[in-house]
């Protein structure tokens, strides 16, 4: 969790995975993460160029990954497949969708992780459909990030269906909407996570 996202999405903040360092309200003076980064880097901060880092301060060394990163990468005490009333998983062939509803929890981060994470399964794309869900919190952005990352080493493709203005804002100010590209419903996420364009890791 380096880009920390306000409450309500609408801006964010530098944090530092070593020290915990904190540049408040960055999104009002400098727009969004490339900016802001590419300001920050030449002030001696280094690290991944994504928003979901990890980074450090120049007083800091180059932790090998974020807070969130090292959190959802601890052994887990709650199996993955424990229900969650704000999580429903579907295999559509070759698709894994997940429908997220209402306010995420951490524990529901963590379950996403652990989902996400494991053996790849049949499936070779990820939807996520979040239209029941009004933001996205950093740690859930880290999580969906990642699972996107993982997919596209398989040759898969990640998108969000559904997407409301405030979370498809947040990742457009944190330079992640290529990464999560969303879509407005699920028959059109279908058709472009099943199409033959090639897919960048």
């Amino acid at each position: 969790m380096t880009a920390l996202l306000s409450s309500d999405g609408g801006d964010f903040s530098l944090v530092c995975d070593g020290c915990g360092r904190v540049v408040g309200n960055l999104a009002g003076s400098l727009g969004d993460w490339a900016t802001a980064w590419g300001l920050f880097s030449q002030d001696g901060w280094r690290g991944s160029e994504l928003a979901v880092g990890p980074h450090a301060c120049g007083r800091c060394a180059a932790p090998p990954s974020g807070i969130v990163a090292r959190a959802l990468d601890r052994p887990s005490l709650t199996p993955a497949g424990r229900p969650s009333p704000r999580m429903v998983v579907q295999l559509l062939s070759d698709v894994r969708a997940i429908y997220l509803r209402g306010d995420l929890l951490p524990a529901d981060d963590a379950r996403l992780w652990d989902l996400l994470s494991g053996e790849p399964g049949p499936y070779r794309h990820l939807m996520v459909d979040v239209s029941g869900v009004r933001r996205l919190t950093s740690a859930t952005v880290d999580v969906l990030v990642r699972a996107s990352r993982r997919a596209a080493e398989r040759g898969g493709r990640t998108c969000l269906v559904g997407a409301a203005p405030a979370i498809s804002d947040a990742l457009r100010m944190l330079c992640l909407d290529r990464l999560l590209p969303g879509h407005a419903d699920q028959l059109s996420a279908l058709e472009w996570l099943r199409g033959a364009h090639p897919v960048p890791c």
